[in-house]
């Protein structure tokens, strides 16, 4: 083993980054943000059933027209691919695809592990430290979790830093095909995700500066340039308009004012967490040293760049930093090795650096460990996945008066009849009064509280007679944590489904 590590550090790198991203993949199950399942898995769940294309002839985005689209159809199309991979081999349910496009999104991620180790080995010139580095960004806990995700902010960020290597790669080697590929990569994130735009904008500034010439400048804006004429090409293809999705995003989201309550400095503190205090409270103190930001200007103005830019968007939300978090771990790295090796004359490496960065080591395992087993929305999920094993086309009432939270219906498969109370006034189209035991064959009730499951029930029993229990979901422990630090922002999604009592019980 010894021997093949030496031989193949960067393998060994990705492998070990691999397999724990493969427990991710069977075990990080459901999703965390709404767009991570309903503006993507179900986009794409809905092109495989229903056809690509609307009334109008073109592309639709579910029940919105072509004109309405404000996403680069790229994505979904990706994820559409993979769905049609899994009913080639026989997986027809959701449940079982999710492996598959889990799997896909966890090759996807080894993209930053594998840019972090070639930019820390070109820089530092040391094996020792890229494989370090490279095993920072393997282990790091959010990235695993977060890399079998389908958030387009994390595949958009992936694609970025590989770009973000070709661009160092050049300020190393002064060749103009890495510029090229750089283009190509920064094209790609952005057609992923918009804003990626945001890291890309200071780059031609330091082209410019770093050789006093235009002409790196001229490539690396033909490669950008290609890859944004063929997206708006595939626009006018699908959508009928060149660049409708950018052009529609940008009349959606230029006027958008805040669309949740957030902290002050959300996007500080959230980096702060993320690159794993205690150590991250010192590592701003290393990446701003002038020195620093004159040899690593590339990652540095770029993410600042991003950061930025950011804060003065209206619109705040947390996973809107999640494309740039690999780019700061790579600094960090860096800042650590520039700290020992080029400010410090005696080369070592400090104690008190050295016990901050243990406690951080620590901490990091732990919370690697959770969230590498965390389930996201469990509740809304496993009572769908209950019901298409069991009672695939069975009438079902949804219950969620106090639980705004679309549910994820794709999960029951094709053939369930679903209708939904979303509100107590959604009770009044069955009023009190002789039980309609035939109207659902299940129910399945999200409760906010214990008194709302029984208010739930009291309700149903009144309208549709006597009611037994078939199934009981408990939160999951990643959902119970998020209920429990914020109650009012997050549920815990326990579930319960009922049905009605036989005649004679």
């Amino acid at each position: 083993m010894k021997s093949f590590v030496r031989s193949h550090p960067l393998l060994s790198v990705l492998l070990a980054a691999l397999s724990v991203r493969i427990l991710a993949v069977i075990w990080s199950q459901g999703f965390i943000h709404s767009d991570d399942h309903y503006d993507t898995i179900a986009v794409a769940w809905d092109w495989l059933h229903g056809g690509l294309w609307g009334a109008d002839g073109w592309l639709r985005w579910k029940h919105k027209a072509a004109d309405t689209i404000g996403r680069f159809p790229l994505y979904p199309l990706f994820l559409l691919a993979q769905m049609k991979l899994c009913q080639w081999v026989g997986l027809v349910s959701l449940d079982k695809m999710m492996y598959v496009v889990r799997f896909f999104h966890a090759l996807l991620s080894l993209l930053p592990v594998w840019a972090g180790y070639r930019i820390v080995r070109m820089f530092t010139r040391s094996e020792k430290w890229a494989v370090g580095a490279g095993l920072i960004v393997a282990f790091h806990f959010a990235f695993p979790f977060l890399g079998v995700r389908n958030l387009i902010e994390v595949v958009g960020g992936s694609l970025w830093l590989a770009a973000a290597w070709y661009l160092c790669r050049y300020q190393d080697e002064r060749k103009v095909g890495w510029l090229y590929l750089a283009g190509l990569f920064t094209g790609l994130a952005w057609m992923i995700r918009f804003p990626m735009a945001f890291a890309a904008f200071p780059i031609p500034i330091l082209l410019w500066w770093q050789e006093r010439r235009i002409r790196p400048v001229i490539h690396y804006s033909i490669s950008v340039a290609v890859m944004l004429l063929t997206s708006g090409l595939i626009d006018w293809l699908l959508l009928g308009r060149f660049a409708g999705s950018t052009l529609t995003n940008l009349a959606m989201n230029a006027p958008l004012g805040p669309l949740y309550r957030t902290i002050p400095l959300m996007y500080l503190i959230l980096l702060l967490l993320l690159l794993v205090p205690p150590a991250s409270l010192v590592l701003p103190f290393m990446v701003f040293r002038r020195s620093f930001i004159r040899s690593y200007g590339i990652l540095f103005w770029s993410s600042m760049s991003f950061v930025i830019i950011h804060f003065l968007y209206a619109n705040q939300q947390e996973r809107f930093i999640f494309p740039i978090v690999p780019a700061f771990v790579i600094m960090s790295v860096l800042a650590v090795w520039h700290y020992v090796h080029d400010v410090r004359s005696d080369r070592l490496f400090p104690l008190w650096l050295r016990r901050i960065a243990w406690v951080s080591f620590s901490l990091n395992l732990v919370l690697l460990g959770f969230f590498t087993f965390a389930y996201g929305h469990k509740g809304m999920i496993e009572p769908l996945k209950w019901l298409e094993k069991n009672a695939p086309a069975a009438r079902v009432l949804f219950v969620q008066p106090e639980v705004k939270r679309w549910v994820p219906i794709e999960y029951a498969g094709r053939l369930l009849h679903p209708d939904y109370v979303r509100d107590w006034g959604g009770l009044k189209w069955w009023p009190p009064g002789p039980p309609t035991q035939s109207a659902f064959d299940y129910y399945v009730i999200y409760p906010k509280t214990d008194t709302s499951l029984a208010t739930c029930l009291d309700s149903l029993t009144v309208r549709f007679g006597p009611l037994e229990p078939a199934l009981e979901v408990s939160p999951s422990c990643y959902d119970q944590t998020l209920h429990l630090l914020n109650p009012r922002h997050n549920d815990n999604f326990a579930a319960f489904v009922y049905r009605p009592r036989p005649t004679g019980d």
